[in-house]
């Protein structure tokens, strides 16, 4: 039999000490995604804390659909403020109510309006004529 198997019949206590363990590397062969669904919400509210805290980006993205909206936000913040520099944000966008994603939207554009300003100021200047059709079909 599988650990997996027993899961829904354990005690919320003993689940959550799993969980940790797991976190802190002391047990082995266990998937931390695998108890996502059995764990109270108090619990997995403290292990996304927890692995925030650690930097651990891949099993935040996977907690994601078992979590609550504030915590998504505290998740989105901690990339905001580089805690998580490996987290995708774009897997959060499904769970984010609309002035989050309206938010997250504005940044982007700000963040491209400076990347492009940034690549502008460091292109040489090239002795081009803008009526040179030619040239641009050539590309083409």
């Amino acid at each position: 039999m599988k650990y997996i198997t027993m899961l829904p019949f354990m005690e919320q206590e003993d689940l959550k000490e799993l969980a940790y363990q797991v976190i802190n590397d002391e047990v082995k062969g266990v998937k931390l995604v695998v108890l996502f669904p059995f764990l109270d919400q108090k619990t997995l509210d403290e292990i996304v804390d927890k692995l925030i805290e650690k930097g651990n980006s891949r099993e935040l993205q996977r907690a994601i659909p078992f979590i609550s909206e504030s915590k998504i936000e505290k998740i989105q913040e901690a990339i905001k403020n580089g805690k998580l520099p490996d987290f995708k944000e774009e897997y959060l966008l499904p769970f984010l109510g609309h002035d989050k994603i309206k938010e997250m939207f504005k940044d982007m554009i700000k963040k491209a309006t400076k990347e492009a300003e940034k690549a502008t100021k460091e292109e040489p200047l090239v002795d081009e004529d803008p009526l040179d059709v030619e040239d641009s079909m050539d590309e083409e």
